[in-house]
């Protein structure tokens, strides 16, 4: 490791090692440089100072002296910063260390760990909002309170109008970075435990019906829409694991579809075939039905036929990806989502989004008569709680249905005692 960027923890001895340093003849005077680099965000960093001291020219030994008290002065002065960047003492690290510096350095630290949709959406929170807000603030790592991240969260809500679900998102983010600062000793507490966090509304999934579902289907017929919309129509699969499904994943013999990887944003919103999916219960085989099976054999006879149009200019490299455009690129995420919501607003709907299908699908399926495990396993839920909370709709029909079953009780019980009293009656 260079010495620029030793660690400010590692123990040295500041009598055996200092910051480089020099000294710079400037506009007649001598003057003392340090080049190093900032210990969290390693940006460089060129510290300076003039001695006053001016270069004699004309007298040799006068000018001797003066570049003597030069070099002496420079020695101090790199004493002074080696203490400011290598002191033994955290203290000295923790009083000059800005929240925002740390928040930087410890979003880079994080990424290596990460899958690239989660790194773009840490990094789009951090960078973009909550970094510019602190740094308006200049707090200090060690300075920062709740009450300061309760400010920036009532900010957001105010003038940025923001859910609640995206201050969690931001308090995810912060308390992390604090709890890691925390593991290096470098703030005493956790402050965002302290925070009050505004509290999320209960989600209630917008539901469509089948017909309503194949009007919209009919709407976007032959458009890039059509084909992650029917996957996620006729299967309920995710916008990722619809505009990711490979011909690979399609078994046309066994008449199966494996949902094994997910199409992706990068960081710098890239396009990446995930081969990796949320959760292990993701990964399932679903049955073929032939209505499916026979859509997909059209879609795949008229990616051919594009094939030999394009020529030389088709995109080769999503060739196995069945979500492509005419020319082979990929059919990017952003444009499924707010094409989805454009469309369904045209045609009346309030409100609803792509992931609605999802939803829509789980719902008419119970209710055509489809056991909720096996629902479960259908969706690539781990337990069967996650598709109860989710889909309030099952909820509210199995109470119905409980509360119809205890009325049926009780008045059956009440005609077999009525029954019961006539037959003693004739007695």
């Amino acid at each position: 490791m260079s010495k620029e960027v030793l660690s400010m923890t590692e123990k040295i001895n500041l009598n055996n090692y200092l910051l480089p340093g020099r000294i710079r003849k400037k506009d007649g005077y001598y003057h003392l440089i340090i080049d190093t680099v900032h210990p969290i965000t390693k940006e460089k960093i060129r510290h300076s100072e003039s001695t006053k001291l001016k270069v004699i020219e004309e007298s040799k030994r006068k000018n001797l002296e003066n570049e003597n008290e030069a070099r002496y002065r420079l020695k101090l002065f790199r004493e002074k910063w080696s203490r400011y960047y290598f002191s033994e003492s955290k203290e000295n690290e923790t009083d000059n260390i800005y929240f925002t510096d740390y928040l930087s350095k410890w979003l880079k630290s994080i990424k290596y760990g990460l899958q690239p949709d989660t790194i773009r959406s840490y990094t789009l929170n951090i960078e973009n909002i909550i970094i510019p807000y602190f740094k308006k603030k200049n707090i200090l790592l060690k300075d920062l309170k709740a009450r300061h991240i309760q400010e920036f969260y009532t900010y957001c809500l105010e003038n940025r109008k923001v859910t609640p679900a995206t201050i969690h998102r931001y308090h995810a983010n912060i308390r992390k970075c604090l709890q890691t600062a925390l593991k290096q000793e470098l703030v005493l507490s956790n402050q965002a435990d302290l925070v009050d966090k505004p509290k999320e509304g209960k989600y209630i999934a917008k539901v469509l019906p089948i017909k309503e579902l194949l009007k919209i289907l009919k709407n976007i017929e032959g458009t890039h829409l059509e084909l992650p919309t029917f996957f996620s129509t006729y299967y309920g699969l995710r916008r990722g694991e619809a505009a990711g499904l490979l011909w690979s994943n399609i078994d046309f013999k066994n008449k199966k579809i494996i949902i094994g990887n997910s199409l992706i944003e990068g960081e710098k919103r890239e396009l990446i075939n995930r081969k990796s999916l949320k959760t292990k219960s993701s990964y399932r085989t679903l049955e073929l039905i032939p209505e499916v099976e026979n859509f997909l054999l059209e879609v795949k006879e008229r990616q051919e036929e594009n094939k030999k149009f394009f020529k030389g200019s088709y995109n080769y490299k999503y060739n196995d990806n069945i979500c492509v455009k005419e020319n082979g690129d990929l059919i990017k995420l952003g444009y499924i989502t707010q094409k989805f919501k454009n469309v369904t607003k045209k045609l009346g709907y309030d409100d609803i989004h792509f992931h609605c299908l999802r939803h829509s699908f789980a719902t008419n399926m119970y209710d055509e008569g489809m056991d909720m495990n096996d629902i479960k396993d259908w969706l690539g839920h781990s337990v069967l709680s996650t598709t109860m909370n989710l889909y309030v709709h099952f909820l509210e029909k199995r109470i119905k249905e409980s509360a119809k079953i205890l009325e049926y009780a009780m008045k059956k019980g009440e005609t077999e005692i009525i029954e019961a009293n006539d037959e003693e009656d004739k007695k």
